[in-house]
């Protein structure tokens, strides 16, 4: 699936970010000043600003950036009837039109000048334009293709040659790209290799540059074949997976239902086994945006501990107290989440006599399932790692009108927190009102959070300038980084 509009999977942003630029984007890790640096920097964009009341926005583009020289383009300059044209097809269709619907009008004054004006106030327009599923697509293709799912072809740093679908990507440097000098490496090819041993293997064997990894046991295995590999030990501040409810029905709609089973699951436990100490608890909100240091589990309240036996209780209160059946379906991202899966399986029937019949799908199947709500009982759900902005972890998937709501909060009061915060201009104002954010979901069990791995980049000695940053792993919706990383060889 090559159409933007249609999908934020990762397996398209892994190298949609490559081929295609934003108006804006965030610090690269060689640009930023540490994990919280969440600052914007131009990219299709010098400048921008917004009006006192951050409902228009005006963005200067470069001049004299060129759409990369292959039919129809053929090396056409991008102007900014081409910001507009692609703004207003996000809106008509596709996972983001709750986010792209929110522009009234789009003005182009002149080639380079693109002005929006928003139906309500919003102080993060220019993040949400940053996200990495913000790229321009080009006009060319969508009309003569009638969508974008075959070709993908923009303004960034590598032109896609080739996309097989689950075997790979191959991308050759841009010799046209406006930033002069990059990207360095000539071509950047990725494959598609779902299987863990297969992905070791090749890096082993040296037909891979980097691979990311789990655990500290998986990084010490690799370094006994590879000892000259480099490795960053990576340490993100959220988690993008947890247990979906379907709390729009019976028994999820219950909120002494979800707390019981929040109860009823020692996370600390799948922390010191399953990711080997090195995993973080699970909060789905990054806490760089509302507290310095990451959150003990003491911060989590009262319905987080694990506490089985209060768990029971609650759960013969809500009327089920011989427990009941559902279902959960998961794709297996890696290893130790199947393990995770099972454990909660164990937990919910030892504690809440809860009997969980597991189904575990391919990746399509999966994710379709799990986006276009088409399903029941329990999910292995994600918010997808390219939500960088709090506007994105909070507003755009926790109100419950927004299409990316995956899962179904419905809360009078986060809707309501949300809609303020993206419009308080103030950060210690935003600060407050995103803790006040957290503190409801964590009470109404809105999300049910399971701890993630901290995980690794390993990398082979030569690759340079690879380092993620919290939240932009370079492998994945992170990846226009790879524009500025080298061999050394």
């Amino acid at each position: 699936m090559l159409d933007p509009r249609l999908t934020q999977s990762v397996g398209l942003y892994q190298f949609a970010g490559l081929t295609s630029n934003r108006l804006v984007r965030y610090a690269f890790p060689d640009e930023a000043s540490g994990a919280g640096d969440m600052s914007l920097k131009g990219d299709l964009a010098e400048s921008w600003s917004a009006s006192p009341d951050h409902r228009v926005w005006t963005f200067k583009l470069r001049q004299g950036v060129k759409w990369q020289n292959v039919a129809p383009l053929n090396g056409r300059e991008l102007t900014s009837a081409d910001i507009k044209y692609c703004f207003e097809a996000y809106a008509k269709e596709g996972v983001q039109t709750f986010n792209f619907k929110e522009i009234e009008g789009i003005e182009t004054p002149d080639k380079y000048t693109v002005r929006l004006h928003m139906q309500t106030p919003n102080v993060f327009v220019a993040h949400a334009l940053a996200e990495p599923i913000s790229i321009v697509f080009a006009r060319e293709v969508l009309e003569e293709d009638g969508d974008l799912k075959k070709r993908l072809i923009g303004t960034g740093p590598f032109v896609l040659k080739e996309h097989t679908r689950k075997v790979r990507a191959v991308l050759q440097r841009n010799p046209d790209y406006w930033d002069k000098g990059r990207p360095y490496l000539d071509e950047y090819i990725i494959l598609m290799t779902p299987d863990d041993a297969t992905r070791k293997a090749a890096f082993r064997a040296g037909q891979a540059d980097f691979v990311w990894m789990a655990s500290p046991s998986e990084v010490e295995a690799i370094r006994k074949t590879n000892p000259g590999a480099v490795v960053q030990a990576y340490h993100n501040s959220a988690v993008f997976f947890g247990l979906a409810m379907s709390q729009d029905k019976p028994p999820f709609n219950d909120v002494r239902v979800r707390r019981a089973l929040s109860m009823a699951i020692d996370r600390q436990k799948q922390v010191d086994t399953v990711f080997e100490g090195h995993g973080i608890l699970g909060w789905g909100v990054p806490y760089i945006y509302y507290q310095d240091k990451a959150p003990t589990a003491a911060q989590f309240g009262p319905w987080w501990q694990y506490k089985p036996a209060e768990a029971k209780k609650l759960l013969a209160e809500a009327g089920h107290p011989n427990g009941f059946s559902t279902t959960l379906f998961y794709y297996e991202y890696w290893p130790q989440m199947t393990s995770q899966v099972q454990l909660v399986q164990a937990e919910l029937k030892k504690n809440l006599n809860i009997d969980v019949k597991i189904t575990k799908l391919d990746y399509t199947t999966y994710y379709g399932r799990y986006v276009e709500s088409k399903w029941e009982g329990l999910c292995w759900g994600f918010q997808s790692g390219h939500a960088v902005g709090v506007d994105e972890r909070t507003y755009q998937y926790m109100h419950s009108k927004s299409t990316k709501n995956f899962f179904r909060v419905n809360d009078p009061q986060i809707d309501e927190l949300t809609v303020k915060l993206r419009q308080t201009p103030d950060p210690k104002e935003q600060r407050v009102i995103t803790k006040k954010i957290v503190d409801r979901e964590f009470d109404q069990v809105a999300r049910l959070w399971m701890p993630y791995d901290n995980g690794f980049i390993v990398a082979q000695p030569q690759v340079r300038n690879l380092a993620s940053i919290a939240l932009r792993r370079t492998d994945s919706y992170g990846s226009p980084h790879i524009a500025r990383t080298w061999l050394d060889k």
